[in-house]
């Protein structure tokens, strides 16, 4: 199950990446845009026996498929971010 939030004048979910964490553990990263065009990504990690959900900027996913030779994911990312900068010019 995908965390996601909903939706308002102010949040708008943009779309999601699958992130590669291990060979079974594949979260969805969820795109929104934010107050002030903001964006921030939301992933559910297991911390203590249990799913957290955690904020994390498009810095630090591109960081971590740069780190990992994950190009087609610094891709699909890089899709999202222009799809949220094209949905704000409109």
């Amino acid at each position: 199950m995908c965390l996601r939030l909903r939706e308002t004048d102010a949040v708008r979910w943009i779309g999601a990446v699958r992130l590669p964490l291990a060979l079974t553990v594949r979260p969805w990263a969820d795109l929104y845009t934010g107050p002030e065009r903001s964006l921030f990504w939301t992933v559910r990690l297991w911390a203590e026996g249990r799913a957290e959900p955690r904020v994390l900027s498009t810095d630090a996913l591109r960081c971590f498929a740069r780190a990992n030779r994950l190009d087609r994911l610094r891709r699909e990312i890089d899709v999202l971010v222009a799809r949220a900068g094209a949905e704000e010019r409109r």
